[in-house]
């Protein structure tokens, strides 16, 4: 990093500016700011801006600024998949036990799901795309279309208008989804046919978690052929059973 005339570099800077916010000053003026962090109030606006840019600054009310979202993200992402799956595993195992097909554990990250944890099933010939640490948009999967049940009507309008989905060149069709999103949260569950492979589907439910913790949730992935009107409810009570376990143990319960 380059240094400035008084010797401290970037980095150093960059630190006192985050070392000013605190929990009795979560938001704070310019003028602040540039004290705290020993700064002219030009640096200080300089590199504001530039945080801003990369989410780790934001703008606050009355033209203050605050720590952004993008560092908390950055610093929890790795232990918060981690104690989920920790804590998931168990509730995981059970629920292959029973059904013998992929099970995963996501959680929301930006306009994606992250997957925190997967077992795999007993059938080679299903192909599972969520990777651990891998992602899929929401709108694809079934845990993702789970969790997007759980937001408001514009941050599901806002997702269609910045999310690109080749198998829709004209846009995601968002009436279509809202009105499958609001069937999803009315009976708590939701279902994906032949969105990622045509041969396979998946089941969700969604998981009950502190008010800290991003919205997570726990699905199957199966053949389409094991998916019938039959089968489904049977499904779901599995998940159900094993989703209450999982909110239980992070002291959602």
């Amino acid at each position: 990093m380059a240094n400035s005339t008084s010797g401290d570099s970037v980095l150093a800077r960059v630190e006192r500016i985050l070392a000013a916010f605190g929990s009795e000053t979560p938001v704070l003026q310019l003028k602040d700011i540039a004290s705290s962090a020993q700064l002219p109030t030009s640096t200080a606006h300089r590199l504001l801006t530039d945080m801003k840019q990369i989410g780790w600054i934001e703008s606050a009310r009355g033209q203050g600024y605050r720590v952004g979202t993008r560092l908390w993200e950055l610093a929890s992402r790795a232990a918060l998949a981690e104690d989920l799956a920790s804590v998931a595993i168990p509730f995981m195992s059970d629920v292959h036990a029973v059904l013998r097909q992929h099970v995963h554990v996501g959680v929301v990250e930006g306009d994606d799901v992250l997957f925190a944890e997967r077992i795999l099933g007993k059938k080679s010939d299903v192909p599972l795309r969520s990777n651990v640490a891998g992602r899929l948009p929401l709108h694809q999967s079934a845990a993702g279309l789970v969790l997007m049940s759980q937001y408001s009507e514009s941050f599901v309008t806002e997702y269609c208008q910045r999310v690109r989905d080749d198998s829709f060149p004209e846009g995601i069709p968002t009436d279509r989804l809202m009105t499958d999103l609001r069937r999803f949260a009315q009976r708590g569950y939701a279902l994906q046919r032949g969105r990622i492979d045509q041969e396979t589907g998946g089941i969700s439910v969604p998981v009950r978690v502190p008010q800290w913790h991003r919205p997570v949730a726990l699905g199957v992935v199966m053949a389409l052929e094991d998916m019938g009107p039959a089968e489904v409810p049977g499904v779901v009570q599995t998940l159900r059973v094993a989703s209450h376990g999982i909110s239980r143990a992070m002291g959602a319960l």
